[in-house]
């Protein structure tokens, strides 16, 4: 006989208890009822931990019937549990005799379940449902959340998000921080006014008023300033989005500071290379390897007079004179091994059918595909290869002129210091050399003689005057000296600085000695003269005296005083000759 069968029969002799029991029993169901008709798994358990209560839905959700969880111990059926939340909160529920609220997720069953305990009786009841759906919905937003933050952070482009109201920073990303200089807490304490140079601030409100509209994208080319003061070109793209409750607006920035440099790197080249091509005074053109024109630089009409239009398809070598073209071509041809060649001078055609002398410098650039040729840069040399013809002729006249004078004659390079000589250094001076330095030249003058010659350089050179005429004494190879007549012309560049300086030495010691002979005759001559005038005047002073005394006494007789008379007119007749001996010697 079941629970109920019994309580009715033994109801029958106490009818008082009967309609309790009844009660007790419709009270139970209506319970029980309403217990089932919740949405929610509910169960109870005494202090015992016994499952007293096992309702429909947690039938469901923990895939148990209640007859087989009923009576039985709930963390015996259920050991997976203890580890988790479910054991530590319904103890705390139970000691503490509070209500707890919790998530947890159940491995076994592979479920999320909201839990709500408190204590009722002696026991626990516990109402829990399903979150799992909902759980792994935000999970899954949250994952979606963290990519959105991970997208943010871990951009390589700078990303802040500011408040449209205030304009201040509410976040920034890594790549913002690391390429402004600021810190974090620096970005989120500025206004997007203060990363802006001061005079792009009226730029920056127009923009603010006129091209920010909620919820539409927009981009612009601004300038932004570093911490470090350095301002930089960049493209910013913004649009709309909600951020911590504010109205905000999600920027990603674009640094073109580099690529404008580039460009504008670029552009000056561009403009530096037309400068070059189209105005410098080379002549530039690119040929095939047949040495056929594809391109000519503008500089071809002054440099020959020719259009760059009458020449492009055209072969250069056909303008150039036949006893230079085979020479020119022959190195042309070496491009095929070589990345680049100089062309000797040769002669080219101009619009008046003359010839100028070209120098040209050849590039093999037939692998670069922005070019595909070879590159020729041509420049004008006729004024220097006459001058060099004239100089070659002048060489040739100088070399016949030294062999045709006994003179030691010299080149001295001032601005090198390198004198060269003809064959007189060594034929007067047995010098067996060709060329010298300015030192080794010094080295030989006489040293009573350096000084002399360089005061009368130094004079030369303050007066600008272009020759000079020296004598010097100038040592031989056997260690003796010659007397040398120096006569030297000198250059000016056309700063009146020296530059060249171009001498004849002549051999004068044998005229040196002759002067020097005649100069010892002729002194000795004076002496002689000096010596033979005192000498003799002295006795004729003496007999000019004693023939006065015979004139002036009176004892004397006549005879005597005529003699005396002769005497004295012959003496000074021999005193006028000596005076003009005298006379001679000292002019001498």
């Amino acid at each position: 006989m079941n629970e109920p069968q019994q309580n009715i029969q033994s109801g029958k002799d106490n009818p008082e208890k009967l309609n309790f029991e009844t009660q007790l029993q419709n009270y139970q169901k209506r319970i029980a009822n309403i217990l089932e008709s919740f949405t929610d798994a509910f169960f109870e358990v005494d202090s015992n931990w016994t499952v007293t209560y096992w309702n429909n839905e947690a039938e469901k959700l923990l895939l148990r019937p209640r007859n087989e969880i009923i009576g039985k111990n709930l963390w015996e059926e259920y050991k997976d549990a203890i580890p988790l939340k479910f054991y530590s909160e319904y103890h705390k529920a139970v000691a503490k005799n509070v209500a707890v609220r919790f998530q947890e997720y159940f491995p076994p069953k592979d479920i999320w379940v909201e839990v709500a305990a408190f204590p009722s009786g002696e026991g626990l009841s516990v109402y829990f449902k399903d979150i799992t759906k909902r759980k792994r919905a935000e999970e899954q937003l949250k994952n979606e959340k963290q990519k959105y933050i991970d997208l943010f952070n871990l951009s390589p482009l700078p990303q802040w998000v500011y408040d449209q109201e205030t304009l201040y920073f509410l976040n920034v990303n890594e790549a913002a921080i690391k390429h402004y200089g600021y810190s974090r807490d620096e970005f989120l304490n500025m206004t997007i006014e203060d990363i802006r140079p001061p005079e792009d601030l009226k730029e920056l409100k127009d923009i603010l008023n006129t091209r920010i509209i909620k919820g539409l994208f927009n981009s612009a080319a601004v300038r932004h300033r570093k911490k470090n003061g350095e301002l930089i070109f960049v493209h910013v793209e913004g649009n709309s989005v909600f951020f911590d409750g504010k109205n905000a607006r999600l920027v990603m920035v674009i640094d073109q500071t580099e690529r404008l440099n580039a460009e504008l790197a670029l552009a000056k080249s561009e403009q530096r290379f037309k400068a070059l091509v189209q105005d410098g005074s080379d002549l530039i053109a690119i040929l095939d390897q047949s040495g056929n024109y594809q391109y000519i630089s503008p500089t071809i009409m002054p440099i020959l007079g020719i259009k760059a239009a009458d020449l492009i398809g055209k072969n250069a070598f056909a303008n150039i004179h036949p006893e230079d073209r085979i020479k020119a071509f022959r190195q042309f041809t070496t491009l095929k091994t070589k990345k680049q060649v100089k062309l000797p001078p040769f002669r080219f055609k101009n619009s008046k059918g003359q010839y100028q002398w070209i120098e040209t410098i050849a590039t093999n650039m037939t692998d670069d595909t922005a070019i595909g040729g070879i590159v020729v840069n041509s420049r004008d040399i006729t004024g220097r290869i006459e001058n060099e013809l004239r100089t070659e002729e002048s060489i040739k006249r100088f070399n016949i002129v030294s062999k045709a004078t006994s003179d030691a004659i010299w080149d001295w390079n001032m601005q090198t210091g390198q004198i060269e000589w003809n064959q007189g250094i060594k034929g007067i001076f047995g010098h067996n050399l060709n060329s010298c330095g300015f030192e080794w030249w010094q080295s030989q003058v006489h040293p009573d003689d350096l000084e002399k010659v360089f005061k009368q350089f130094e004079q030369l050179l303050q007066q600008r005057k272009s020759r000079l005429q020296v004598e010097y004494r100038f040592r031989c190879a056997n260690g003796q000296y010659k007397s040398v007549l120096d006569r030297s012309f000198i250059q000016f560049n056309s700063d009146g600085n020296p530059v060249r300086m171009i001498g004849s030495m002549q051999d004068i010691t044998e005229r040196i000695n002759q002067i020097k002979a005649i100069e010892a005759q002729n002194k000795l001559l004076r002496d002689i003269s000096w010596i033979q005038a005192h000498e003799v005047r002295a006795p004729l002073a003496k007999i000019m005296s004693l023939t006065q005394i015979l004139n002036d006494d009176d004892k004397a007789s006549s005879s005597i005083k005529e003699l005396s008379n002769y005497l004295i007119i012959s003496a000074n007749q021999l005193d006028e000759v000596i005076s003009n001996i005298l006379k001679k010697a000292r002019a001498s």
